[in-house]
């Protein structure tokens, strides 16, 4: 198990970073003035800490309501606006929080960002519905973006280990996966899913997963392959799932075709190979090893043995779920799912919701003997 964390690290990187895109203005410009005396604080080093845990072996900004003020020509100006520009930052920022403080008797977790030069703090919880939109669809059910917000709290939580503020360096996401959130679309429709993702950060406000007396690490996946898969013994609230509906959802299975010679090479690319011809397939292609969820742990091709999440690496696939053939000169390629595999199904908690099921119902069916705690 312990290669995924890697892997899952590279595809969630570009979502977190992507979504601090949506604050560039807000906080900076339209808290720099009021909040000027923010700045200055010192840059704080990035957090091995979770990576360290899951011994590295294997893979957004401050609201209030939108801004209405200018001529038509300049809302115009904003309507033709790069996704990641100036203005698309301002209105999304706009839309996530003024930064208000926690009720009284509550601790009150902030991030230090900062934006062309200027530091300032904003609210962790202001913070949520930005990362929020990058992790999971904004067109999903509303119980499901509250799990997701539970989730992210609960891995920023864990991160800040007792604290109560965190550098934004430090939030570096690494233990995800591949989940099923999108920047592109329309524009209105982008805040429209930025607007939900706020109202379940806002309806879940301080809550948090714990398993015993620690916050756990609440890994998620876009969709299983109808069931979730097993941790090990560091991880004993990842216990495998049933997500059958994830079978019947759009995009469930991916068939990909590769000439024996490109399938190969690609191959061949895995650190430590010792290399695969075409001459060597289909016939010495070998499933060694799948796990009780159906995801493929050990494969042998050639005379090199690689792991599932070696070989979905190599090749570019939505999940380590996948089953090999061949015919004449083509290597066809299914697969089953997205991401990883382990944790919350987001696909799966959609359905979920969709039949009824509230958050803490479909949290405790993918992490098990855990604690659903307001702080």
């Amino acid at each position: 198990m312990r290669r995924w964390v890697i892997a899952a690290a590279v595809m969630i990187l570009v979502p977190w970073a992507v979504s601090l895109v949506w604050m560039r203005s807000v906080g900076i410009q339209a808290e720099a003035a009021g909040n000027s005396a923010a700045g200055g604080q010192a840059d704080g080093g990035g957090n091995d800490k979770v990576l360290d845990e899951a011994e590295r072996g294997a893979g957004d900004g401050s609201t209030g309501e939108e801004t209405r003020s200018g001529t038509e020509g300049e809302r115009e100006g904003e309507e033709d606006a790069e996704l990641n520009g100036e203005g698309m930052a301002l209105e999304a920022g706009n839309l996530t929080g003024n930064g208000e403080k926690h009720q009284e008797g509550s601790i009150q977790r902030r991030i230090l960002v900062e934006r062309k030069g200027i530091r300032t703090y904003i609210d962790l919880e202001d913070y949520l519905p930005g990362v929020m939109v990058c992790q999971m669809d904004g067109d999903y059910e509303m119980e499901a973006l509250k799990c997701q917000a539970v989730i992210a709290r609960t891995y920023v939580y864990r991160l800040m280990d007792g604290r109560e503020e965190i550098y934004e360096e430090e939030l570096d996401m690494d233990y995800l996966g591949e989940g099923e959130g999108s920047l592109s679309g329309d524009r209105m429709k982008l805040l429209t899913r930025l607007e939900r993702c706020q109202e379940a950060a806002e309806a879940t406000k301080g809550i948090v997963m714990k398993y015993e007396d620690r916050y756990l690490l609440p890994l998620f996946h876009g969709m299983s392959a109808g069931r979730t898969r097993n941790g090990d013994l560091d991880f004993p609230y990842l216990q495998s799932a049933e997500s059958v509906a994830d079978t019947k959802r759009d995009h469930y299975m991916q068939v990909l075709e590769w000439s024996r010679g490109t399938f190969a090479a690609a191959i061949s690319q895995i650190p430590g190979s010792p290399g695969v011809t075409a001459e060597q397939l289909p016939g010495q292609i070998q499933t060694v090893k799948k796990d009780d969820a159906g995801y493929m742990v050990e494969m042998k091709i050639g005379t090199g043995t690689y792991s599932g999440d070696e070989i979905q690496a190599a090749l570019g696939l939505n999940s380590p779920s996948f089953s090999i053939e061949g015919e004449g000169d083509v290597i066809r390629v299914r697969v089953r799912g997205k991401g990883h595999g382990y944790g919350l199904s987001q696909a799966g908690a959609d359905s979920m919701a969709k039949e009824g099921w509230g958050y803490e119902e479909i949290l405790n069916h993918y992490y098990k003997n855990i604690s659903l705690i307001s702080e």
